[in-house]
């Protein structure tokens, strides 16, 4: 990190960058006393991928609760940049003056169409450049971290050790409740993981009761004693669960247990077989609701790769109008093959049961009217 005035730089070198995959981020770095951030990088937007996009992310310190300090939104506009190798300036940007960071909902900064993947080097450096910073040019230079980015994958036991401590009713406080089935968690994990649960935690939410629950017995006391001496370790558990005291207890009234499960194998491992998922709008609904950024990008990348005629069309009716940066991938995909669309079967059986999709009448006029030319005043 170079310092330079009341301004600073800081910068990660990237290196593969054709090989990466998901999204990379660079070490944490401190512009004043307990403000961090972190810069994050991903070779194909969501949102195009014909293009990589960049991030900038604010780490919130204990006191960034309710909302952010007002320091770190002294350090915008940030300007963001790629340099190749030899220094030269590949793309730059600067985040709008009036994007400030308003509520800790909001924790990041993205350009998500930053640059053509087509002018990116195979090693690059990223770099953003912040106003108003205090600490000075010794400290920075004790921060070198123009390393290469780790490419190897989570060790595969470290995956099924945190697996493992999933779905443990005696060591987790949260019991979730999806379908009349349970789940178990641990509270710290999901916060850490979840901007949602964290706050969730911390407040009165009406869909999590944070008084003390006890799972009552249903048996009577002689026939757990009985079934003990028959099969102990298994009723064991099972008088442990009973008696256990849950600090949490949410109700997901709106997802199917499969689509729940997902993402909390998600939260403790980061890993998601998005290739086996019986319903990726829905892995991405849930990713969404509860701002895990990750799987919300995994999900988006399996919806854009499987887009075809039938889709593409089913998708945007049903699914894709309900976020502005899908409804734009998936209307102009539409309207680029409408011809062959307008023929398939799926889109006549869209017609034909258009009460089903309740935005059926307003993108169809957008689909029409996308052929009609502008009207230019004389």
């Amino acid at each position: 990190m170079d310092g330079f005035g009341d301004r600073s730089s800081f910068e990660f070198e990237l290196t593969n960058v054709h090989q990466l995959q998901g999204r990379v981020c660079s070490p944490r770095f401190e512009t004043m006393p307990n403000i961090f951030w972190q810069l994050g990088f991903v070779l194909e937007s969501p949102n195009d991928p014909e293009y990589c996009a960049v991030y900038l992310h604010a780490i919130c310190n204990t006191n960034e609760v309710e909302e952010y300090d007002q320091s770190r939104n002294d350090c915008l506009p940030a300007r963001m940049y790629l340099k190749g190798p030899g220094g030269a300036i590949i793309k730059e940007m600067t985040t709008s003056s009036r994007f400030k960071f308003k509520t800790v909902k909001v924790r990041r900064l993205r350009m998500a169409q930053f640059c053509r993947r087509s002018r990116l080097t195979n090693n690059l450096i990223i770099g953003v450049r912040l106003k108003n910073t205090q600490l000075g040019n010794d400290f920075f230079r004790n921060l070198s971290f123009h390393k290469p980015i780790p490419t190897k994958q989570i060790p595969k036991n470290l995956i099924t050790a945190w697996k493992n401590e999933f779905q443990k009713p005696e060591s987790g406080d949260v019991k979730i409740t999806v379908q009349g089935q349970s789940i178990f968690a641990s509270s710290s994990i999901l916060a850490r993981r979840s901007e949602y649960f964290q706050r969730m935690f911390n407040g009165s939410w009406s869909e999590c009761n944070q008084s003390i629950i006890k799972e009552e017995d249903t048996g009577n006391e002689t026939d757990i004693e009985t079934d003990i001496e028959t099969d102990a370790e298994t009723n064991l558990q099972k008088k442990v669960i009973a008696c256990r005291q849950y600090r949490y207890s949410i109700d997901i009234p709106d997802f199917d247990y499969q689509t729940t499960l997902q993402m909390l194998i998600f939260l403790y491992t980061n890993q998601v077989d998005v290739n086996n998922c019986p319903n990726v709008w829905n892995l991405y609904t849930i990713a969404n609701k509860y701002l895990i950024s990750g799987l919300e990008t995994e999900a988006k990348l399996k919806i854009l790769e499987g887009m075809n005629i039938d889709t593409a069309v089913e998708g945007l009716f049903s699914n894709a109008w309900k976020w502005p940066d899908l409804k734009k991938r998936f209307l102009r995909y539409v309207v680029d093959n409408f011809l062959q669309i307008r023929n398939s079967q799926v889109y006549k059986d869209i017609v034909a049961n258009r009460s089903k999709y309740p935005m059926f009448l307003e993108l169809n006029s957008e689909i029409l009217l996308s052929f009609v030319p502008e009207t230019v005043e004389p």
